[in-house]
């Protein structure tokens, strides 16, 4: 871009929704051990997610934070090499089932908020048919009622399982409040699976930077034993030409 110019210092971060009916938690386990991100930002966590979490990641990961949840689904955890500070559960507005989790994680760029979401999904009364129609609003509702509850003295990168694909509302709303989703290379983030093919893709997990951010090397990882695919992206501050 004409007249910035990008830091030499970046965070890698991934999320990845590990579905909390896993058949194969070791497989995802050494999906985010490979990838070695910076700060990793986790959904779908049990209390067995928990414990296998805090084991296999008790030297790598320095911090742990893990919140769980009376669904199973709607277990969120946090683990970073990086300082994390201000962490506190930001509860959903009516119709939205998973709280989200907003912290400050310094950074080798400075302070970073952030917003960790699992957004409602796509289900209305046990059907996927009728909740793909019903329930955008909800996740637009979600979404303005966090992006309200942040400070935003600070750059802000919102990440998690949205939900919905690129085209959704809540994606809509932060574009207009001037975030960005990160555009990444490589498979959808979610697939399902019938005799070892996808039936069914789509990305719904997304990685969302405020304007004072850039990102590079943004991928979906084709790893993992989840239903969802881990996306990792490299995130530093423009600076002032």
């Amino acid at each position: 871009m004409r007249g910035v110019r990008y830091s030499d210092t970046a965070v890698r971060l991934m999320t990845y929704n590990l579905n909390y009916g896993n058949p194969d938690p070791i497989g995802s386990l050494d999906a985010i051990a490979a990838a070695d991100a910076d700060v990793v930002l986790l959904q779908e966590i049990t209390a067995g997610w928990q414990r296998a979490l805090a084991k296999r990641f008790a030297t790598q990961y320095p911090t742990h934070i893990f919140r769980l949840h009376r669904r199973n689904a709607g277990g969120l955890a946090v683990l970073s090499k990086l300082p994390v500070g201000g962490e506190e559960l930001l509860s959903p507005p009516d119709g939205g089932w998973f709280p989200a989790q907003r912290m400050v994680v310094t950074t080798p760029f400075g302070e970073c908020e952030m917003l960790h979401v699992h957004l409602r999904p796509a289900l209305d009364n046990g059907s996927w048919i009728s909740g793909f129609m019903t329930t955008p609003p909800v996740r637009e509702q979600e979404m303005i009622k966090y992006w309200k509850e942040l400070a935003r003295a600070l750059p802000v990168i919102v990440a998690g399982d949205f939900n919905e694909d690129p085209t959704g509302l809540a994606l809509a709303f932060l574009d207009k409040q001037g975030a960005t989703r990160v555009a990444t290379a490589g498979p959808r983030t979610w697939h399902y699976e019938q005799d070892s093919w996808d039936v069914l893709k789509m990305d719904l997990d997304h990685i969302v930077i405020s304007g004072e951010l850039c990102a590079t090397d943004a991928i979906v990882l084709d790893t993992g034993t989840s239903d969802h695919r881990p996306v990792l992206a490299t995130i530093s501050a423009k600076l002032a030409a």
